[in-house]
């Protein structure tokens, strides 16, 4: 995979799993009241959060799995069973309850961390995204550089369609952002089924070269 590749795979889905556009409704529901400076700033701050925490847990997930001797190809189809599932709820219209609280409601008096920041801009399944695309990347210094600039290129979109979320809700309408939901989470079900597949085909891989089956191989063969 070429580095201009990557960088579009990365980005579509960065932007399709952190979903700002499926997170309009909720930002407007839950910003309603205050005033436009400090809607401003409360998505500011919201989206700083998530960005840094999105970038952090990328940079360093491999040396935690290292650590607790987790085998990459495993996160790779937890991973994506995780965003397969994601991605059914937006096709059938369902916020995930992995990227939102229970009762929003509850929350008003710490919107800005909990959950406009995490878990709805960066929950589990932006962080698994990140954490997958950072291991494809292969310490290839072009491809992470690649990596880090989708980042910053999705949360910079995103960030400015959240500031101008009323203007978007009324121009797309219900069924509009229903159309867009649709249409993300069917590249995000993409998405996820390869991440399944390059999981599976890595443990394959893993387990063709272990030992056992290397003497096995070799018992055969003499």
């Amino acid at each position: 995979m070429d580095n201009v590749t990557f960088f579009i795979q990365s980005f579509v889905a960065l932007f399709v799993i952190i979903d700002a556009v499926g997170n309009v409704p909720i930002f407007i529901g839950l910003l309603e009241g205050f005033r436009e400076e400090d809607r401003r700033q409360i998505i500011k701050r919201a989206s700083l959060i998530a960005f840094l925490t999105l970038v952090i847990v990328t940079f360093t997930g491999n040396w935690i799995f290292f650590l607790l001797n987790i085998k990459m190809y495993s996160f790779k189809v937890a991973g994506g069973i995780l965003l397969l599932i994601i991605a059914i709820e937006m096709l059938f219209g369902k916020k995930s309850r992995t990227e939102t609280s229970e009762d929003l409601e509850d929350k008003k008096h710490d919107l800005t961390v909990t959950p406009l920041a995490i878990p709805l801009l960066t929950g589990p399944g932006a962080l698994t995204t990140g954490i997958v695309l950072f291991d494809n990347a292969g310490g290839e210094l072009k491809k992470i550089a690649a990596l880090l600039a989708s980042i910053v290129i999705s949360f910079l979109i995103s960030y400015y369609i959240l500031i101008k979320a009323p203007k978007v809700f009324k121009y797309l309408g219900k069924t509009g952002t229903k159309v867009v939901v649709r249409v993300m989470g069917l590249l995000l079900l993409s998405i996820a089924i390869q991440f399944i597949l390059n999981g599976t085909s890595d443990a394959v891989i893993d387990f063709a070269k272990s030992d056992t089956v290397q003497a096995l191989i070799k018992s055969a063969i003499n």
